[in-house]
This record gives structure tokens, C-alpha cells and sequence, in this order.
């Protein structure tokens, strides 16, 4: 059975995961195993404290650059993840897909290469909001995965419909 490992931020909504799904439709449709996911979330903010702030200004989130909304204590950034991981996992399975999760603290391109090597995961989805400054400079995380891993690599933004 071909995986996908799925790399979110936030719970995964009915649009997104319609979407994601349905890109492997034409796979099932011509004989091929239905895709399974994992889904793995990062525990707590990737992004540095000025990054994070850079990015709610060219967003126009001048109240968050304004907050310090992005160092929650860790304990609270699991419990926070595992229900971000658990909601998504939940609603794959109810769509009728394979699914499991897993949560990642620590440095996430070394992390994700292993997890991906675990599940034996043939390509990538990262499905965030928009981080436009890393993005200009190719350090999203979806850039950084796809050299590290040499695995197709596809970004997706996070509850945005595409039609």
C-alpha cells in the first residue's frame, strides 16, 4: 500500500482533506492499492520568534506580530498537537483511508526524514499556512524536505479551496 506522509499545522478541514485524497483518485481508479497517511505534527513553532513576526506582517496580522502568541509552554504545545494529530488521523479513517499519526518535537527535517524512512513514505505533503518569508527564500519546510529527502515534495496551503 503506497503512503503519503502528510506534515500539517492545524486540523486538517473537510475541503483539505477532499483534496488530498482526491489526488491519488485516478491510482485507485486504475486498479492500484488505496493511499495511507501519516500524518505528523510538529510540536510547537518551527519558526524562530522573528520569522514568526516577519510573517504576521507581510500577512497584515499586525495584532499577532504585536503578541507574543508563539512561545506556548510545551507541555501545552503537545496537548495541542496531539489533537491537531488526532482530529486529522480521525477524519482520514472516516473517509475510509489507512491512517496513523505521529508527533514531532525537535529539529523537523531530521525528525521528518526518519519518519518518513519508518513508514517507507513514497512522497510528502505539507499542508501549512502561508510562511512568506521563508517561502521567498526557499526555507519552508517543504523546500527543505524535498532536498533532504529526495522525495516528491508537495505544498499545500492549509484550509485555502483552490478553486
Amino acid at each position: 500500500m503506497p503512503t503519503t506522509m502528510l506534515v500539517v499545522e492545524q486540523t486538517i478541514n473537510q475541503h483539505d482533506l477532499e483534496y488530498v485524497v482526491g489526488l491519488h483518485a485516478d491510482n485507485v481508479a486504475d486498479g492500484m492499492d488505496p493511499e495511507s497517511y501519516v500524518v505528523v505534527v510538529p510540536v510547537g513553532k518551527e519558526n524562530g520568534k522573528v520569522l514568526a513576526t516577519l510573517d504576521d506582517l507581510a500577512l497584515g496580522n499586525f495584532k499577532g506580530a504585536e503578541e507574543d502568541s508563539h512561545g506556548e509552554p510545551l507541555n501545552e504545545a503537545v496537548v495541542a498537537a496531539r489533537a491537531v494529530m488526532t482530529a486529522t488521523v480521525e477524519a482520514f479513517q472516516k473517509a475510509g483511508r489507512q491512517a496513523s499519526g505521529e508527533l514531532l518535537a525537535g529539529p523537523p527535517v531530521e525528525g521528518l526524514k526518519e519518519i518518513a524512512a519508518k513508514y517507507l513514505a513514497e512522497e510528502i505533503i505539507v499542508l501549512t499556512v502561508p510562511h512568506l518569508v521563508e517561502e521567498f527564500f526557499h526555507r519552508d519546510l517543504a523546500s527543505r524536505l524535498r532536498k533532504a529527502t529526495d522525495l516528491p515534495t508537495l505544498r499545500l496551503l492549509a484550509h485555502v479551496p483552490l478553486d
